[in-house]
């Protein structure tokens, strides 16, 4: 199985994606033109046990005649870290080589479990400096996330990071740099910052999914002072809104008088629920 953020061989001409979290299924097959190949399908399983995921992943399968095709994934944010290193160019390969594992030891020394690492180089590297993205995950969420996928008939080709789909998709979108990324799902959100010389994400527990049931403003307020506690501490002056929130116009019109929304984020042909498996497939064909 292929690690974060390593996409190799050939262009593929259809990509299945499933995004899985504690509380929500989403599963997305997208053609060489970036058409939905069935309805793409989404389960609140919140209360439902593993095995239970296990059976109603197997259904999707089965139902959409899936079984035995490959498939890449990705783990939440709070199951992981990221972080962006530099290194001088000056460096020799194997000084680089070493630098990086130097690095990776001193970040997995800091964690008191099993985990599962990638990183990669950046292609904007300057004359400087070469940029290496590096990814660290818990071992036992990478284990539990493969194993529901084997179990449901399916074959983990990749396994991808939530912020690393997100910064790809402002990469992929030819957002200009520096850019940052407010993504706010039906529980949670996360605000992700990307430049040359940084990367940074913090989460956010606006539940949108209770406030568009209840309308408590106070839920929604919070969210806002916390959003802009976050653009102030880490600089930012504007920002690009996703996810399911761009389909509720009141909320939307709220968020955007309120914060400074560059622009909206939506999807072709799907639901903005489904950004990350949208950009899961697309980086797969077109990798």
């Amino acid at each position: 199985m292929k690690g974060f953020g390593t996409l190799l061989g050939k262009r593929k001409k259809v990509a299945l994606s499933v995004y899985m979290t504690d509380k929500v299924l989403r599963v997305l097959g997208l053609d060489e033109a970036k058409r939905p190949l069935f309805d793409p399908i989404e389960v609140f399983w919140e209360n439902e046990s593993y095995e239970e995921k296990v059976k109603i992943l197997s259904r999707v399968v089965e139902t959409n005649g899936l079984k035995g095709e490959k498939v890449i994934s990705c783990i939440p944010a709070n199951e992981g870290i990221l972080k962006l290193h530099r290194f001088p160019t000056a460096m020799t390969k194997k000084d680089l080589m070493e630098a990086i594992e130097w690095q990776v030891r001193t970040e997995t020394q800091k964690i008191k479990e099993e985990t599962i690492h990638d990183y990669y180089f950046l292609e904007e590297s300057d004359e400087k400096y070469v940029r290496v993205v590096m990814i660290i995950a818990r071992g036992s969420s990478v284990k539990r996330l493969t194993e529901i996928l084997e179990k449901a008939g399916l074959k983990p080709e990749v396994v991808d990071y939530e912020i690393n789909a997100i910064i790809n998709f402002g990469l992929y979108n030819r957002l200009s740099s520096p850019f940052s990324i407010l993504y706010v799902d039906y529980h949670e959100g996360v605000l992700t910052y990307y430049s040359k010389d940084s990367i940074s994400y913090n989460k956010t527990d606006f539940n949108y999914l209770l406030y568009r049931e209840t309308k408590d403003n106070q839920l929604l307020n919070a969210f806002l002072v916390d959003i802009r506690n976050q653009l102030v501490i880490n600089e930012i002056s504007n920002i690009y809104l996703a996810g399911p929130i761009i389909s509720d116009e009141s909320t939307l019109e709220t968020v955007m008088t309120s914060l400074p929304v560059m622009g909206i984020l939506d999807l072709e042909r799907v639901s903005p629920a489904f950004f990350i498996p949208f950009i899961l497939s697309v980086r797969y064909m077109e990798e």
